[in-house]
């Protein structure tokens, strides 16, 4: 063989390498503190949602509150139409008393706490170091969705 053949077939055999390990390396994991800064962006929406629906609870809750005042200075015990349609307003500003301050309140708390944690972690490996730059394609992240 000449040293152009050798030379042909060692490039042929490094394109080869590089298309069969390219997907490989495309799924090595990537560096942590880029899948802790995308913890850290995932918490923080997450929680921005969470806390956009207490926020949406509780103004349904103030509103509810503002109707059930102007109906009682109204009220006429007299009247059961009146007594009914009351009583109905009463349950629906219950129901969305125990929704703001239930299950909107609780996972509102959750997430908050989430986001803190990422942040934590973030800071207490990342802080202060360089960021690499993020490699080609999705991020590969252990233990991450």
């Amino acid at each position: 063989m000449t040293i152009a053949g050798s030379l042909r077939l060692g490039a042929v055999l490094w394109v080869a390498l590089g298309v069969l390990a390219g997907p490989a390396w495309a799924q090595a994991p990537a560096p942590p503190c880029l899948c802790l800064n995308q913890a850290v962006a995932a918490t923080h929406a997450d929680m921005d949602a969470k806390a956009a629906a207490l926020a949406a609870a509780r103004a349904e809750l103030d509103q509810l509150d503002q109707q059930l005042a102007a109906a009682r200075a109204q009220l006429n015990i007299n009247d059961q139409d009146a007594v009914a349609r009351f009583r109905q307003l009463l349950e629906r500003r219950d129901a969305a008393a125990a929704r703001a301050g239930g299950a909107a309140l609780t996972e509102s708390q959750a997430a908050t706490a989430a986001y803190n944690d990422a942040v934590a972690a973030y800071n207490n490996q990342c802080a202060g170091r360089p960021t690499p730059p993020a490699p080609p394609g999705p991020l590969v992240c252990p233990g991450m969705r």
